[in-house]
């Protein structure tokens, strides 16, 4: 899925998220080593099945946009116009399939579906997968990955602050991960509010290194 481009109300182009993040953090270095190590030990090749993981997650997450924006879709023919295999397709409709059983569990009331916002304050951009009222108003970051990693908060954090710029009188009060499993289930993860705050220092401490490796490099 190709990445999406953010710019400021100057029309500059701005880094998102999970660029910033991805580019800047490396705690999950030794975890990523192990994983490709692994696989590798399986007799397959790492890029292969990273790419093949990140399509099932494209797919999957396609499939709850359009569900979100009351669009109807084939899902064998939305997999493999994205260029997707059997296996794949299956996968993301299991994750699809999970999204449903969460959807009739929670009964939220939807506000914005892949919502696109821009931080003028920190210059950064994001997208929301979900925003929402339940009971309060809460954001949602959908994930197809095997657990919840560090930087799954740290994101989850910059979406709540990129609301909350843009959206004072309106300000989130519970962020949630929503991990949809690819063989099925669903784990609902509410991020705490010492969560919230570290994952935002440790973000803005991304953003400057962000600025600092294009002066260096």
């Amino acid at each position: 899925m190709p990445a999406n481009i953010y710019k400021n109300k100057d029309g500059e182009r701005v880094p998102g998220v999970t660029t910033v993040i991805g580019g800047n953090l490396g705690w999950n270095k030794q975890a990523l080593m192990y994983w490709a190590n692994q696989v590798g030990l399986d007799g397959k090749n790492h890029r292969d099945v990273s790419d093949k993981a990140a399509d099932t997650g494209s797919i999957a997450h396609k499939m709850v946009e359009l569900e979100l924006k009351g669009e109807t879709f084939d899902w064998p023919g939305l997999g493999y116009q994205m260029g997707a295999t059997q296996e794949q397709i299956k996968e993301a409709q299991h994750a699809y399939e999970s999204f449903m059983e969460w959807v009739e569990l929670v009964k939220f009331k939807l506000i914005y579906a892949e919502h696109t916002l821009v931080s003028e304050q920190y210059q950064f951009g994001g997208q929301i997968d979900i925003a929402a009222i339940q009971g309060k108003t809460a954001i949602i970051d959908i994930k197809t990955s095997n657990d919840i990693y560090a930087d799954h908060k740290i994101q989850l954090a910059a979406y709540k602050h990129l609301w909350n710029e843009n959206y004072p009188d309106n300000p989130v009060e519970k962020s949630y991960i929503l991990r949809l499993g690819k063989s099925g289930g669903f784990a609902y993860y509410s991020l705490s509010d010492a969560e919230t705050e570290n994952g935002w220092h440790v973000f803005r401490l991304l953003r400057g290194l962000h600025d600092y490796k294009k002066k260096i490099g």
